[in-house]
């Protein structure tokens, strides 16, 4: 394990403070838990870049839309409805 230290202005300090007490968890560690649960979101958000296969079905479904081929809610319902009726 590291320690980092990390400076807050006060007001932010405050509300750090007030979050983790509420929860009822030691601020170090309500600090980390915050940290460490941006960096996993953000890596999600930017995922892996898309495939050239991907971007291309993309393109295709735009351009479907573009085009009036789209298909309603209930339309697509009950395909699935259709296609996984046992």
């Amino acid at each position: 394990m590291e320690t980092i230290a990390v400076p807050f202005q006060s007001d932010a300090a405050d509300r750090l403070k007030r979050a983790a007490a509420e929860i009822g968890m030691p601020l170090e560690a309500f600090i980390a838990s915050a940290a460490e649960q941006f960096v996993t979101d953000n890596e999600a958000r930017l995922g892996d870049p898309l495939s050239p296969e991907q971007v291309a079905a993309i393109e295709q479904g735009l351009a479907d839309v573009a085009a009036g081929q789209t298909s309603s809610h209930a339309e697509v319902f009950e395909e699935l409805k259709d296609r996984f009726a046992r």
